[in-house]
């Protein structure tokens, strides 16, 4: 069930975000470090279009790159598209629904093991051309990648946390609300994925 007081839950928003940033991070931007860059995002269509924006921004000067306004006064024009950009949930629950009795009222719900599953996915792609010789100097084709948060309890014991959002809450308030799973590393087989 959703709860929330504004039109997305906080939580729903870190998936897309983090998901953003993992699919950002596999972007190379070395080879136009230093340039003066135009960013182009009239392709750029979905969810969260601003965040997008500004964290393509801010690894493009983490690059040391000066922006322009304009393409002509740009070495480099950056396109950003997204392919993709969104959230997912799955919910497992084992258990006995609420038994009416009629007059005698009812036997609760009663959940033996829950377990719910969200996933933020960001499927972006990211070009850059020189503005004199119409060369690409970045072509990611695309960057695709995922953010997690899982929670799981059992005869009402939990919730047990994991994922990459809860990691990224703990890290960062060190608050969490629920028992935490550390993710293991990726192995290099996964992290190649």
């Amino acid at each position: 069930m959703k709860q929330s007081d504004t039109s997305r839950t906080g939580l729903e928003q870190l998936l897309i975000s983090n998901a953003v940033d993992r699919s950002l991070d596999k972007v190379d931007f070395r080879p136009i470090a230093g340039a003066k860059v135009h960013l182009k995002t009239e392709l750029l269509d979905c969810v969260d279009k601003n965040y997008i924006i500004l964290a393509a921004k801010s690894r493009l000067l983490a690059s040391q790159c000066t922006l322009a306004d304009k393409a002509e006064d740009a070495d480099v024009v950056v396109e950003l598209a997204s392919g993709g950009v969104g959230t997912d949930r799955t919910e497992t629950v084992v258990g006995t629904p609420e038994i009416p009795l009629g007059v005698m009222g009812r036997i609760p719900k009663i959940n033996f093991y829950e377990r719910n599953k969200a996933m933020g996915t960001a499927k972006l792609s990211v070009v850059a051309t020189d503005v004199k010789t119409k060369q690409p100097v970045i072509n990611t084709g695309f960057a695709l990648a995922r953010s997690d948060h899982q929670h799981w309890s059992m005869m009402g014991a939990g919730p047990v946390l994991s994922g990459s959002v809860a990691e990224q809450i703990k890290a960062n308030t060190s608050q969490s609300d629920g028992f935490m799973i550390p993710t293991p590393p990726p192995t290099a087989r996964t992290a190649q994925r």
